[in-house]
């Protein structure tokens, strides 16, 4: 299950800055469903541990989830200079609501988003 130990042991420092209150980690609803459906399809993790890895998230207190995406703000940078729909939502979200950062390993998106005036928090 592991790709890059690098990735997920800095994913990992993220979230326990979350669980431990440290941090603010602004998650859109929609990341937790590409999260949900990269957990199934790709790692055959079990619908059920989804599960409940997501509602232990939700229980952090450093972790908000929020569901405002304004698809004005989505498309301004969708089909350009973001070519994924999923990535210009993120980015919509950060800018929308002047967020410090997005957590992104996606180096693409990095330099996109440096272009954008929005920070990596990798």
């Amino acid at each position: 299950m592991e790709r890059n130990t690098n990735q997920r042991v800095a994913g990992k420092a993220l979230l326990l800055s979350a669980e431990e209150g440290e941090i603010i980690a602004v998650v859109p609803q929609f990341v937790l469903f590409e999260i949900a459906y990269v957990l199934d399809s790709f790692y055959n993790v079990p619908p059920v541990k989804i599960g409940d890895a997501i509602r232990a998230t939700l229980t952090y207190p450093g972790v908000i989830i929020t569901d405002d995406c304004s698809w004005l703000r989505i498309l301004d940078n969708w089909p350009a200079p973001l070519a994924s729909i999923t990535d210009a939502a993120i980015v919509g979200v950060a800018l929308s609501n002047n967020y410090d950062s997005v957590a992104t390993f996606d180096r693409k998106l990095i330099r996109r988003m440096k272009a954008l005036g929005v920070r990596s928090y990798f």
